[in-house]
């Protein structure tokens, strides 16, 4: 139960609410939660403080204006901060921040957060996406489930399972959307605009990723180099390659063109895909069959890296999910 953050929150007069990465779920969990505490607790200042601008798909389910980009957030002692959805460990330029708050939680189903040192812990890797245990604090909370919650509670769910497509959907995920579905949400317009819009340069994108494939027994994967991507967004592109016939673990090499190389790897299940992703880095993990990791190297010495911990991993014993 979530009673540690529960008792952090109602303690607190101004809290940080911060992600590592904005993708779907995060988005949708922090709109969702910054809602939730504002209507529990309405003499509370709640400050979203993020490491990048929001990202324009997201827009419907946030006001962009109350995503304060690190290092410009408002001056004020901070009594709590939460990091939603991923390690504290991953924060950059809002790590300051978060690490000056006189407390510190985290509110994330990811397993590889089992180890985060925080003050107020909320995790359960068992469950579908963040956004989910967002709706169980509401419930916790008593919090009236209205239509501006339900659509970022929607879009986290719906991003982070795939439209209900992964293993971590449960009986309990499936409750939750009709709920979810009863506040009268346009359910079908949140999942368009989150997970299946995309630009043409994405679709060009993966037709380059898929030209450059290499299939390697039960590995699959392909190398983009900075100039190729040229600042296109390839959030998913991997689950190309992952769902092949035959193959075990996709592995998606980027090269942002910052010194920087992003590691996306997914897995059909007989590998632990959050493990090879530690094992490239330590701030590297997720789930067992989703995960990712950061490299500073070269993209050829990333490739050789990823490609290489994937081959052990797919000859070691089978892991469990």
């Amino acid at each position: 139960m979530p009673h540690a953050i529960t008792r952090a929150v109602s303690a607190a007069r101004v809290i940080l609410l911060t992600a590592p990465d904005l993708d779907g779920d995060a988005v949708g969990a922090i709109a969702a939660l910054a809602r939730a505490i504002t209507l529990r607790w309405p003499g509370r200042r709640v400050i979203i403080g993020v490491d990048e601008p929001l990202p324009e798909r997201y827009r419907s389910l946030a006001d962009a204006d109350l995503f304060h980009v690190a290092p410009d957030l408002p001056d004020a002692p901070i009594d709590l901060a939460l990091v939603l959805d991923g390690d504290p460990s991953r924060l950059k330029a809002v790590a300051p921040f978060y690490q000056g708050a006189r407390l510190r939680g985290l509110v994330d189903h990811h397993k590889s957060s089992v180890h985060a040192d925080v003050d107020a812990p909320f995790l359960d890797p068992t469950c579908s996406s963040t956004a989910e245990m967002v709706l169980r604090l509401c419930d916790h909370w008593g919090v009236p489930l209205d239509r501006q919650l339900a659509e970022g509670i929607w879009a986290g769910m719906t991003f982070d399972t795939s439209v209900f497509r992964y293993r971590l959907t449960r009986p309990a995920t499936l409750r939750a959307a009709a709920r979810l579905l009863e506040t009268g949400i346009d359910h079908a317009r949140i999942v368009e605009q989150v997970l299946l819009s995309q630009s043409a340069d994405k679709v060009r994108l993966r037709g380059v990723m898929i030209s450059r494939m290499h299939i390697d027994g039960r590995l699959a994967w392909a190398a983009l180099d900075a100039a190729t991507v040229d600042g296109t967004e390839t959030g998913g592109l991997v689950d190309d390659l992952v769902f092949i016939e035959g193959v075990e673990v996709g592995a998606l090499i980027v090269d942002r063109g910052d010194g920087r190389v992003k590691i996306s790897l997914r897995s059909r299940g007989a590998v632990d895909v959050s493990l090879v992703a530690r094992g490239l880095s330590p701030r590297g993990g997720g789930h067992a069959r989703a995960a990712g990791a950061t490299l500073h190297t070269p993209l050829e010495a990333a490739a050789r890296a990823t490609v290489a911990a994937a081959r052990s991993a797919l000859a070691g014993p089978a892991a469990g999910v």
